[in-house]
């Protein structure tokens, strides 16, 4: 049935329409609430007034609303995909994702609506048919942006990097300022082997010249003068459950008060547990999701920030362009993006002698290299770790590798090392768990890999992942040994498997991504599981697979290994780090 709006209500809409352009929320609610009362048929009013209570953070009235807009006009395409943004708040995904394909059957070309479907069956796991939803409207819209740069997005969550950066560049095509876009073919850069480099290096400086990252004509930031402590900035994204934040912490924790004082800068769309949880850690917590690039700039500078920490570089959410404004007078990159920013602004990254070895690498990189005395970074095993049990060989009579990397890491090149791993192992099982295996299409891709390389599908096992912390590493009990990804080698994941008493072999290379292995099992006193080529990384697991007793003694004193090494020296590392930032302090003041 259309709806009959009447020629005052007609003009009751139009007025309310005029108080939303001037930004009177209030009144238009009010003059809404009375002509959707006084005209139940005028959809125009039911529509806004969902539109207001959507923004109100009340979903469910909202739905109501688009529901009855829906009944009077059934093809109204803005309430559909509207109705389907109400649903997925309230988590009734399904209904949701059929509201927004309800809307493309009336519309195709209706980008939002397909970009929200396909946004819903990322998060869902789907990433097969969120593929196929943008491929279809990339047809219609060659030219959209959002559907590009949407499609690069799944592409890169199937672990299809190469197809990934293709996607991303044609997003830069389109639009050579989009900052996430740009950002995101940094990162995936690293994930493919393809890749030298030199060549990485050049599209830092290249994206370091484009437009999100030209600083302002002249900071006019007002600084107080220096206080007796040195004031330490840490600006993330991730202060929250999140890899890097098990790395953050335990040096938070440990700052010495006297000599620093803490400064956290939050761009946390979500805060949980772990925000909680840090913001009680640092002296001073700022919240800076929402602010612009000017104000956050400028908030740091109010604070009287003497070093400020990036710890994300070129990944989600991270602030680059605050730096690039210049808010304190030494800025620093660390932990939390294994390359350099290519930045003018950013001064100094933190690593090691292991992780970045002194030589070429310092000249492929903007800032200068500050080096750590043993670890560039320490690591805060979760307090829900189960205990250790034996390694499963025994029960199972044959070895299980294992990796639980991003499958961005699992590439072509690398399934081609596991299988020739797998057909030298002849009876050796391989798990490997990552989120994206929800996906049907993903597991088939990962299966026919395998069996190019003659290896049965019967003998790869994929996980999609727990919920939970505890419940994600109890699922290394299933695995006598970790295959540490290349040219990109797992961090969290690496700490994670050594913590629950998995050793990990590793494949060593030139860059930072493909040294953390190194760093890492050396500091553990492991530098004898770290390889240096593909046939040493076979025969490395293949030793280790058939020493079965040395498995069980491992695992029964993994934990107490860690405790006595670097990476668990919370301490001792920021101390180390302290030192570094004194000389940094002092320098800059002579």
């Amino acid at each position: 049935m259309a709806s009959e709006q009447s020629a005052p209500s007609q003009a009751q809409l139009k007025y309310v329409e005029l108080l939303l352009r001037k930004g009177m929320q209030e009144e238009a609610r009010a003059r809404l609430e009375e002509l959707v009362r006084q005209e139940p048929g005028c959809a125009g009013a039911c529509y806004l007034l969902a539109v207001l209570k959507g923004e109100d953070g009340l979903p469910r009235e909202a739905a109501e609303l688009l529901a009855r807009t829906l009944a009077l006009e059934p093809e109204n395409t803005k309430a559909l995909n509207a109705l389907g943004g109400a649903l997925r708040q309230l988590g009734e995904l399904e209904r949701a994702a059929a509201a927004f394909a309800a809307a493309l059957r009336v519309d195709p070309s209706f980008s939002e609506a397909r970009i929200n479907l396909a946004l819903l069956l990322k998060e869902a796991l789907r990433l097969s048919e969120a593929e196929l939803v943008l491929r279809e409207g990339i047809e219609l819209a060659p030219d959209s942006v959002r559907l590009t740069y949407n499609l690069a997005n799944v592409l890169h969550a199937q672990g299809r990097s190469l197809e990934a950066v293709a996607a991303y560049r044609e997003t830069l095509r389109l639009d050579p300022d989009h900052l996430d876009a740009r950002q995101n073919l940094l990162f995936a850069l690293h994930y493919a082997p393809q890749f030298s480099r030199r060549h990485i290096y050049a599209e830092h400086l290249s994206a370091a010249r484009s437009r999100p990252f030209r600083p302002p004509r002249e900071p006019d930031h007002v600084r107080p003068a220096p206080g007796d402590r040195i004031r330490i900035g840490y600006l993330s994204p991730d202060f929250r459950g999140h890899a890097v934040a098990s790395f953050i912490e335990p040096v938070l924790r440990q700052h010495d008060r006297d000599r620093f004082e803490i400064f956290c800068y939050a761009n946390v769309a979500t805060p949980d547990a772990t925000t909680q949880r840090l913001q009680g850690v640092a002296d001073q917590w700022r919240d800076i999701h929402g602010l612009t690039d000017h104000n956050a700039a400028a908030l740091i500078a109010r604070d009287g920030i003497d070093i400020l920490f990036d710890l994300a570089g070129h990944t989600s959410g991270s602030r680059l362009p605050v730096f690039c404004r210049r808010p304190a007078p030494i800025q620093v990159t660390w932990i939390g993006y294994p390359d350099t920013t290519g930045l003018k602004a950013m001064d100094y990254r933190i690593t090691d002698a292991l992780a970045d070895p002194p030589g070429a690498g310092d000249r492929l990189h903007s800032e200068r290299l500050l080096r750590l005395p043993r670890s560039f970074c320490c690591y805060l095993p979760p307090a829900e770790a189960p205990d250790l049990v034996p390694p499963p060989c025994g029960a199972n009579g044959y070895i299980t590798f294992g990796s639980f990397n991003n499958l961005s890491k699992v590439t072509p090149e690398m399934i081609a090392l596991w299988g020739r791993l797998l057909r030298e192992v002849a009876d050796a099982r391989l798990l490997l768990k990552a989120k994206p295996l929800a996906d049907q299409g993903v597991r088939r891709r990962i299966l026919d890999r395998f069996r190019e390389q003659g290896v049965a599908a019967g003998r790869i096992e994929l996980d999609p992942g727990q919920p939970g912390t505890r419940e994600h590493l109890e699922q290394y009990r299933r695995v006598d040994i970790a295959l540490d990804t290349f040219p990109y080698n797992g961090t969290t994941t690496t700490c994670e498997a050594l913590w629950m008493g998995v050793p990990v072999i590793s494949l060593s290379g030139e860059r930072h991504c493909s040294r953390t292995g190194a760093s890492l099992l050396t500091n553990c006193g492991l530098a004898d599981l770290v390889t240096q080529s593909e046939a040493a990384f076979v025969d490395m697991a293949r030793q280790v697979a058939r020493d079965r007793e040395t498995l069980r003694e491992f695992r029964a004193g993994a934990r107490e290994r860690l405790r006595r090494s670097p990476l668990l020296d919370a301490v001792g590392v920021t101390r180390e780090l302290e030192t570094v930032l004194a000389e940094l302090w002092a320098t800059s003041r002579r």
